[in-house]
C-alpha cells in the first residue's frame, strides 16, 4: 500500500536537514548525444541523450525531462535543462531531454495577451509518450534499463511530466505516435512547478476549434483528469513567490495526492519564483531528488 508523504520545507530547515549529506562528488563529465531523431524523418523536434560516465554499471535507470516555455516556447537545450541533465548524468542517471511540438503565436505585450495560430494539443503529449517508448526501444543500445525510468520538466513541462506519469493506461492517447509496442509506464514523476489543472488561465493553450472540443480538450489535457491511487509517486517542488504559477496550485495538488493515497514529496521554496533548476538561490535540491530517484528508481 502505498503511504502518502507531504514535506514542505523553507530553505533554511532543507539545508540544515541535508547538511550531513551532501551531493557525492561528480564523476567525470556525461557522454552527450544532440539532435536524435525520434519522431522520424518529417519532423524537426529531436532529442538529447546524456549518458553517465563507464564507471556507472550497466544498465543505469534513465530520466525523460520535458522542457517548458508555456507550451509554445522553451528548447531541449535550454540552461535550466542542460543543467539538470549533465548533474544527473554526473551521478548516474541517464538523462533524455526532447523537443515537442509546440503551440504556434505572438504575444501581444500591449494587450498582454497571447495569440495562437496553431495549437499543439493532443500532438504534444503523443511525442512525450513517443519520446518515452523510444527511450524503451533503445534501452539495450544505450545501456539504460527499460524498466526504471522517471518522467520529468518544469512548469509546462511539468505539467506533461504529470500527464504523461497518469496516462500509462490511457488507450485513447497510446494508441498514437510511434513505437506503440512499447510500455508507457513510468515508475515516478518529477513535477517543478507545473500546473495540474489547465482549465480557465491556460484554456486557450489547448483551444478547439469549437467551444465543446475546447471543453473537451481541457478536461483530457489536465493531469487532474488522470490522477488516482495508481499514480506513480510524485515529486513537486514550488516556489512560494512565483508569480507565473501560483504555488497555491502545488499546494492544492499535494492535498489532492494525499486524498487520492499517492506517494508523494512536495518541497516548496520559500522566496524563489518560476523557473529554477536543481540549484535554486534558496536552496541546494539535489539531495533530495537525488535521494527521491534513488528510492523510485534504485541506485545507478
Amino acid at each position: 500500500m502505498k503511504i502518502p508523504c507531504v514535506t514542505i520545507l523553507t530553505a533554511l530547515a532543507t539545508n540544515m536537514l541535508f547538511a550531513s549529506a551532501p551531493p557525492a562528488p561528480l564523476a567525470p563529465s556525461a557522454n552527450v548525444q544532440s539532435d536524435v531523431s525520434y519522431l522520424g524523418p518529417d519532423r524537426a523536434e529531436k532529442l538529447d541523450i546524456y549518458l553517465p560516465p563507464e564507471t556507472f554499471a550497466r544498465p543505469v535507470p534513465a530520466v525523460l525531462f520535458i522542457h517548458g516555455g508555456g507550451w509554445r516556447l522553451g528548447d531541449k537545450a535550454g540552461t535550466r535543462e542542460v543543467k539538470i541533465a549533465t548533474t544527473l548524468a554526473a551521478r548516474g542517471y541517464a538523462v533524455v531531454s526532447i523537443n515537442y511540438l509546440l503551440n504556434v503565436g505572438e504575444r501581444n505585450e500591449a494587450a498582454r495577451k497571447t495569440v495562437l495560430t496553431s495549437v499543439a494539443w493532443p500532438q504534444n503529449l503523443h511525442d512525450c509518450k513517443s519520446a518515452l517508448r523510444f527511450i524503451r526501444k533503445e534501452s539495450a543500445r544505450h545501456g539504460i534499463d527499460p524498466n526504471r525510468i522517471a518522467v520529468a520538466g518544469g512548469s509546462a513541462g511539468g505539467h506533461l511530466a504529470m500527464l504523461l506519469g497518469a496516462t500509462a493506461n490511457h488507450a485513447e492517447f497510446n494508441k498514437h505516435g510511434l513505437y506503440t509496442d512499447q510500455s508507457n509506464a513510468v515508475s515516478c514523476i518529477l513535477n517543478f512547478y507545473g500546473e495540474y489543472d489547465i482549465s480557465g488561465r491556460w484554456s486557450f493553450c489547448f483551444a478547439g476549434k469549437t467551444p465543446r472540443q475546447t471543453d473537451a480538450n481541457i478536461k483530457a489535457a489536465s493531469p487532474i483528469t488522470h490522477l488516482d491511487k495508481n499514480t506513480p509517486p510524485m515529486f513537486i517542488t514550488h516556489g512560494s513567490a512565483d508569480k507565473t504559477i501560483s504555488v497555491e496550485r502545488s499546494r492544492l495538488l499535494a492535498a489532492h495526492l494525499s486524498k487520492l493515497g499517492v506517494d508523494y514529496l512536495y518541497v516548496e521554496i520559500g522566496g524563489a519564483a518560476h523557473a529554477y533548476d536543481l540549484e535554486p538561490q534558496q536552496m541546494d535540491l539535489r539531495p533530495i531528488v537525488l535521494a527521491f530517484l534513488e528510492k523510485h528508481l534504485g541506485k545507478p
